[in-house]
């Protein structure tokens, strides 16, 4: 498990998972796919939690990694479940960056 303040926005914390971790998030993360948020009232550091797993796929390049990052992050800025806000918020903090190849796989995937 690596943690690390996110690429994007360095007041939120990144989770990155790895093989031969286990527990609670492992287990979210199974059910889940690629990423999910940890945020809410009662949460007092949100942080994005994403699978490093993935490293080991051949499609896999670090934009898709920084992608998935910025998609949580859209929905831990934005304090929005809802798919498309979350993606549109990515977009535009992967634009801002300047990581224009992982804004096109957000935008590719044609949720916002």
């Amino acid at each position: 498990m690596i943690i690390r303040t996110s690429a994007l926005d360095s007041a939120t914390m990144v989770i990155e998972l790895e093989f031969g971790d286990d527990g609670d998030l492992v287990e979210m993360m199974d059910v889940r796919q690629n990423g999910f948020a940890v945020m809410g009232e009662d949460i007092p550091l949100p942080l994005a939690v994403i699978d490093g797993r993935l490293r080991t796929e051949p499609w896999f390049t670090e934009d898709h990694l920084i992608a998935i990052e910025a998609h949580e992050l859209g929905h831990i800025r934005t304090g929005s479940c809802d798919e498309p806000t979350a993606e549109r918020e990515g977009i535009r903090l992967l634009d801002a960056a300047g990581f224009v190849g992982a804004a096109d796989i957000l935008r590719d995937r044609g949720i916002a």
